[in-house]
């Protein structure tokens, strides 16, 4: 029986939740994360036994120390980390406020840098961190410049983070998702219309023709957690329906 510990930051909507579900689906045990305790109760009741919830805001250092302190006393070491934890809000180049490039910045790339360091001394050996970046890093899309940013900044970690890890036993790996229909889009301002509209097109453009949607993401960050992907380091595993080919 699989007794894999995994935490999951931001896992109570999207991706986050798709891959915890199918995580406590295999019997793991998923730790998710939220700043919005409402929503993190929603959550766990919805993925049952072997689920827990714990408040704690990406974008604070103090936040994410009280988070490795309350896992560490209650589970001790842990199996595998899944970065996905992460902000977007459309806007142009020239429109983009030091306000918004700060927020994005702060939690898709400052929050994650530091979600990684703080976890490292309760990670075991060996284990597995997944980062949660984007196509947008090497396809470009109007109105992401700051989110392209931040994703690309994750992804240059990750190299660093395999070479001063490797003898704790710690791998790291990203998947780097297409556009997907989730809360994320709603959050970021885009309207009802605007939505309907991206699922049409990728509906009708995309090989599997439809958008992707979550829980395709799962098996992936399922086998970059697990056993499986053991050998594996700086992998970036595209999941986008074949939309850049």
């Amino acid at each position: 029986m699989n007794t894999k510990i995994i935490v999951i930051t931001g896992g109570t909507t999207g991706i986050g939740f798709a891959c915890a579900e199918y995580l406590v689906s295999l019997n793991y045990q998923v730790i998710i994360t939220s700043r919005t305790k409402e929503n993190l109760e929603e959550a766990t009741s919805r993925l049952g036994n072997n689920s827990f919830g714990m408040l704690s805001d990406t974008s604070s250092l103090s936040d994410i120390d009280d988070l490795v302190m309350k896992i560490k006393k209650q589970f001790g070491k842990i199996d595998g980390l899944f970065v996905n934890a992460g902000v977007f809000k459309a806007s142009s180049f020239e429109e983009t406020s030091e306000k918004l490039f700060d927020e994005t910045m702060n939690i898709n790339f400052k929050g994650a840098f530091f979600t990684v360091q703080k976890f490292v001394p309760i990670l075991k050996n060996p284990s597995s961190i997944v980062l949660n970046t984007s196509i947008v890093v090497f396809k470009a899309f109007t109105n992401t410049s700051v989110y392209t940013a931040s994703k690309a900044a994750l992804e240059s970690l990750s190299k660093v983070l395999n070479i001063e890890l490797k003898d704790k036993g710690i791998r790291v790996n990203i998947v780097s998702p297409g556009v997907t229909e989730s809360p994320i889009q709603k959050k970021s301002g885009m309207t009802d219309e605007a939505i309907n509209n991206l699922v049409e097109h990728f509906s009708s453009t995309s090989p599997i023709g439809r958008i992707l949607v979550p829980k395709d993401i799962a098996p992936i960050v399922e086998f970059l957690l697990s056993d499986k992907s053991l050998v594996l380091r700086n992998e970036k595993i595209i999941v986008d329906g074949g939309t850049t080919l």
